[in-house]
């Protein structure tokens, strides 16, 4: 019997929807199913995600503290960042820089040691010495 349904099922005419009537074109597009649908569900998830911030706005605890906030600013409920300017003067700035590129150096002289043996042993190695 299922069989025989489907088989009907098979011959039934499909529906198109109709195009907009050429008197109506001024109003503008004619919203077909399948655009309703996805207008619909993307309205349904906005107001599903709305309704949880709401929630969860709902149930903040007012009393809640973090030591982050004491520095923290908001200008009409938006957080503002503040950065502050350099806290180095130049001097130190070119000392911090001379530091690093010591340190730089004297890990490549650390690897060049390292190196060195496996490339007297295997002259095929790729890296410098």
């Amino acid at each position: 019997m299922s069989s025989f349904k489907k088989a009907q099922k098979a011959q039934r005419k499909t529906h198109k929807e109709r195009s907009q009537p050429s008197k109506r074109k001024r109003l503008g597009l004619l919203e077909k199913k399948g655009d309703w649908k996805k207008r619909s569900e993307n309205y349904h998830f906005k107001e599903k995600r709305l309704k949880a911030l709401y929630e969860k706005a709902r149930n903040r605890n007012p009393d809640e503290f973090y030591h982050s906030m004491i520095n923290a600013k908001t200008k009409g409920g938006v957080h503002v960042l503040e950065r502050e300017g350099s806290q180095y003067s130049t001097d130190e700035l070119k000392l911090l820089k001379s530091q690093d590129l010591n340190y730089l150096r004297t890990q490549v002289t650390i690897e060049r040691k390292v190196h060195r043996p496996l490339k007297t042993t295997n002259p095929l190695l790729p890296f410098p010495c």
